[in-house]
């Protein structure tokens, strides 16, 4: 049953050529020559760290993983009969990149000990060569095998520049926040480990948060995507780690996109807020009092969301005349997945599209505020809606009326079934053809 469980484990190695060298390794072990076994296991182990750091130089051009081997290489070349490099691989492989953590790396050297001991004359008292018992290369065999040999080749932390240069590179192609999660999750992340998705999520905070150039400009969007994803796959982490290097992450620009997007992010993760230093805060705080991005997102400075509901709602309402895009109302409704912010949120753009000033505007504000979200309006939202239609002549009035008007009576018919309160909103049901 054990061999059996071996077998399994060792069909699951990464790299064919390792794969071949276990065969050799386990069938040692099997036939109970258990010294040949551990100095075959030391050999693979070498040779698999090998080919993952090639692995690494040839698909992405890996920094770290290019110095190993070629200072390996000139060890070699100066001493071609030491074999000192083997554990001096071991050793830079845990310093200098993530492939292997402290456990993977202690267990690596011993089985280099049991290594030493099983391929040279160590003899013991009784004046016999030492030979490891089953359950300790068993547990070899294991531990090598999980540790290293079924994993493949995890980038180390000088990926940051390849995927960024790969995100710009595709940007065209990866142009929504799916494409940009399957496709780093596929191409890198896969590869990573927590540490690694760290370090790259430290660098990218500030490429997004804090530097204007033209590069970072145009890459914001696309980066700032990155950012979320590694967000996402770290967040029982993140808090933790930003706190331990609040100064750092405190570092936001004062104004324009970078500040913009921050405040974004933040609405995300609101947790993050309150441990950045005050110089930050306020940064964001004055996001949010002046800026049209941190005046839609912004909840997370206030009380609750139904105050910073109030807030939007007052806002579309006032003096301002707020211009929305498409990806605030999107960024708005994102806010949580209740029943009672998407009544809330239907409210907002029912009040947006009813506080229209003329014809034309209300023809803009309603294509963008009302058919993406009529599948959102419950009883109590279309009422309100029909409110705000009857309210406002340019509403009511406008030549396209009776036309758009045609998502709201859908909705209606599926949401009320016929039991619609029409007679008390007379114009609006002039619109919708009930009176012909």
């Amino acid at each position: 049953m054990q061999e059996f469980t071996l077998d399994n484990i060792a069909k699951k190695i990464h790299y064919g050529k390792s794969q071949k060298y276990f065969e050799e390794v386990l069938s040692s072990y099997q036939n109970e020559n258990y010294r040949s076994a551990v100095v075959m296991l030391w050999s693979v182990a070498v040779c698999d760290i090998v080919f993952k750091l090639q692995s690494l130089i040839d698909l992405y051009g890996d920094a770290s993983a290019k110095e190993i081997l070629d200072e390996l290489s000139a060890i070699q070349a100066s001493n071609p009969t030491s074999a000192s490099w083997e554990v001096k691989l071991v050793e830079d492989v845990h310093a200098k990149t993530h492939l292997l953590d402290t456990l993977e790396y202690e267990n690596l050297r011993y089985l280099q000990k049991q290594r030493h001991l099983s391929a040279h004359p160590v003899l013991n008292k009784e004046r016999e060569l030492h030979s490891p018992n089953k359950e300790t290369v068993r547990s070899l065999l294991r531990n090598t095998l999980e540790d290293l040999l079924v994993k493949p080749p995890f980038y180390t932390q000088h990926i940051m520049k390849e995927i960024l240069v790969d995100l710009a590179e595709s940007s065209e192609v990866l142009n929504t926040k799916e494409k940009v999660k399957k496709y780093v999750v596929s191409r890198y992340l896969e590869r990573t480990t927590p540490s690694v998705e760290l370090n790259v999520f430290r660098s990218v905070w500030k490429i997004v948060f804090k530097l204007e150039n033209d590069e970072c400009n145009k890459n914001r969007v696309i980066n700032l995507n990155l950012l979320e994803v590694l967000a996402a796959r770290n967040s029982t982490s993140l808090v933790a780690t930003i706190n331990g290097d609040k100064d750092f992450y405190s570092n936001i620009a004062a104004t324009g996109s970078p500040l913009s997007y921050a405040t974004y992010f933040l609405s995300k993760y609101p947790d993050i807020y309150p441990i950045l230093n005050e110089d930050a805060r306020l940064k964001i705080q004055h996001c949010i009092s002046t800026d049209d991005v941190g005046k839609t997102i912004g909840w997370f400075t206030k009380s609750s969301l139904d105050v910073h509901a109030n807030d939007i709602e007052g806002w579309v309402k006032g003096d301002d005349h707020p211009t929305f895009t498409p990806g605030q109302f999107d960024a708005l409704l994102s806010l949580s997945d209740s029943d009672e912010w998407q009544e809330k949120f239907c409210k907002i753009t029912s009040s947006y599209y009813g506080c229209s000033y003329n014809y034309d505007q209300a023809d803009s504000r309603f294509q963008l505020a009302i058919p993406k979200y009529i599948k959102l309006f419950n009883k109590t939202a279309l009422l309100f809606l029909a409110a705000q239609i009857e309210g406002n002549s340019q509403c009511h009035d406008r030549s396209r009326a009776r036309h758009d008007y045609t998502v709201i009576k859908e909705q209606i018919d599926l949401i009320y079934d016929g039991d619609f309160p029409f007679s008390d909103y007379t114009w609006f049901s002039r619109k919708l053809g009930l009176d012909d």
